[in-house]
């Protein structure tokens, strides 16, 4: 069955710095053999060795991202997608941040285990990033991230002529990320796009998103595929939200998750799985909710999550039902029309929505009667800062991810394509959206004050989601990802910058 789509897709430089295993947890099981399902590629591991259990584990045969070859061709992919529809019923089937340690030089070469000894650290001069004075080209990498400072602090202020003119000087320093005979280091490629990023924020020119087309949808996915199976930051952060979902709501009869940020729709199948091995019978609901105004999805795209989910539904004979609504035309009235009698998870992630809306859609969340709010606070996504320190704090969060993706050996060319089609996109809406914030005066909260106000108490993880975000990182490569427990959510690492968090909350 084909899905019916959804057409969507500084101020001074010194403002750079001010600014236990439950009941319906999962059992220890062997994996068999090699496993070629979604999940099994996601994870790896050869096939002696000790799988984890739950969300990690698979025994299915198909692939929730089957196989990519097999995708419709572009030219024929737009002749399956009917009309737009607003909605479509189910399926079955912080201000002050810390030093930064700017890293060596990378050159997408496998890099052995980082050492014992923690890297050097070196200073902040002026509240901005100096890069280590050996590594060469480190004056134009100084001058590069000075000036971007001063371009987002001119368009703090208002000065929108004197930032582009920065930016435009700027092109001569950071040519792009991936341009051909160059190797740029994650500051100097997270600089290259956080340039281009404001510079598109500050066009008078406006423009839509960017058209994708079929193919890109299947080099979005390829590049999808290859950041899984490279770094865990997605499987941390997948098994880590389904296994909240289990924690709290693992006995219902049927489980109704309200998911706001669907991505490719894979974390749901490892709880359709999970599902199928500890309650046959019990059904899963999927209600994304899409804004079509972001343009974040391809139809195609939104077809294939269709597809996979509702396969791999059938392969484990979980009873399942997949809807999309038009967050941006939304009733709310046939939210709970829907959503009457299951037990209602919802996945909210920090940025999902635009910060003005964010009150409103916590009080529906509450009048749904929802069990469990699931969110994803990347430390990028901070909304209580001014423009320029917002900029920031995402600029580093960029160099940190780019860090950890060099450092598990990724080949330039799936390095590119990771970056083009995965963090550049997120990159352009969070300059964007956050600058046109804060034009038209909007300051928000910090995101676990939003929830905490609203009436959400936080959930502590489980020491079995703890020990589980453990084992996942033992199956990497390289040594510098470490998960904390923080104030009850997991947070992800890499070496000593905050990559992400996960928390639950209870409503």
């Amino acid at each position: 069955m084909h899905m019916p789509p959804l057409g969507l897709g500084a101020a001074e430089a010194a403002a750079w710095e001010t600014h236990a295993q439950p009941p319906g947890s999962l059992t220890l099981s062997q994996s068999q053999g090699h496993d070629s399902t979604f999940l099994g590629w996601i994870i790896g591991g050869d096939a002696d060795d000790v799988a984890m259990p739950g969300v990690m584990d698979d025994h299915h045969s198909h692939s929730v991202l089957h196989d990519l070859d097999n995708i419709p061709s572009s030219s024929s992919s737009s002749s399956v997608l009917p009309p737009f529809q607003p909605h479509v019923v189910h399926h079955s089937s912080q201000a002050a941040f810390p030093p930064f340690v700017t890293p060596p030089k990378l050159h997408h070469n496998p890099m052995p285990a980082v050492p014992a000894s923690p890297p050097k650290q070196t200073p902040l001069a002026a509240g901005l990033l100096k890069p280590k004075p050996e590594a060469p080209g480190t004056d134009d990498a100084a001058t590069a991230v000075d000036q971007l400072a001063e371009a987002a602090r001119l368009a703090e202020a208002g000065d929108v002529f004197g930032a582009r003119e920065i930016l435009a000087r700027l092109n001569y320093l950071l040519p792009p990320a991936h341009a051909a005979g160059a190797t740029a280091t994650p500051l100097l490629r997270s600089a290259f796009y956080f340039k281009e990023a404001l510079r598109a924020a500050l066009s008078t020119t406006t423009t839509s998103a960017d058209a994708s087309s079929p193919v890109d949808v299947l080099l979005k996915l390829g590049a999808y595929k290859a950041f899984s199976e490279l770094c865990p930051v997605l499987q941390f952060t997948h098994f880590t939200c389904v296994q909240a979902v289990l924690d709290e709501l693992g006995g219902a009869a049927c489980i109704h998750v309200l998911d706001f940020d669907i991505g490719v729709g894979e974390q749901w199948a490892s709880l359709m799985q999970e599902l199928a091995r500890r309650r046959p019978g019990a059904t899963l609901k999927v209600t994304a909710l899409v804004s079509t105004a972001s343009q974040s999805h391809h139809p195609l795209e939104l077809q294939l999550v269709h597809e996979n989910l509702s396969n791999f539904a059938a392969d484990t004979r979980v009873p399942f039902q997949l809807a999309f609504f038009n967050l941006d035309a939304m009733d709310p009235s046939e939210l709970l029309a829907i959503t009457a009698g299951d037990a209602v998870a919802v996945h909210l992630p920090a940025g999902s929505v635009h910060a003005p809306a964010v009150p409103s859609v916590l009080h529906l969340v509450r009048r749904l009667g929802a069990k469990l709010v699931v969110s994803v606070d990347r430390s990028c996504d901070r909304g209580e800062l001014l423009f320029a320190a917002h900029l920031f704090q995402a600029f580093q969060s960029c160099v940190f991810l780019l860090e950890s993706l060099d450092a598990v050996g990724t080949a330039a060319d799936v390095a590119a394509k990771i970056e083009r089609f995965l963090i550049k996109p997120r990159i352009e809406r969070c300059v964007a959206e956050r600058y046109r914030a804060a034009a038209a005066g909007d300051k928000t909260p910090p995101w676990r004050a939003m929830l905490a106000s609203a009436g959400f108490v936080p959930v502590q993880a489980s020491s079995f989601a703890e020990a589980q975000a453990e084992s996942l990182l033992k199956k990497v490569p390289v040594r510098g990802f470490r998960v904390e427990k923080r104030a009850g959510s997991l947070v992800l690492h890499w070496q000593r910058g905050e990559l992400l968090s996960v928390s639950a909350w209870r409503c």
